[in-house]
């Protein structure tokens, strides 16, 4: 893609706010994960992801951040 003056990035979102657990009935698991959001002061939206894409997709055409890591501050590793 270099040749072609193309940019890619790769995103790794940490934990965000998603649909994934409508699709669960299981409540232990909806507990659990509501629990854990909380104890870390909560998680990221999909609207910061797309701030952080935006902000690469803004610099000059020959700079190309590669990879994003992004998180919750205080989610762990």
């Amino acid at each position: 893609m270099a040749p072609d003056n193309v940019r890619v990035i790769t995103v790794s979102p940490g934990a965000a706010d998603t649909e994934l657990l409508e699709h669960t009935s299981q409540q232990d698991i909806k507990q659990g994960y509501a629990e854990w959001k909380s104890s870390i002061g909560g998680v990221i939206s999909a609207q910061d992801v797309a701030k952080a894409v935006i902000f690469c997709y803004q610099l000059p055409q020959n700079v190309c951040i590669r990879e994003i890591a992004i998180a919750p501050t205080k989610q762990q590793n």
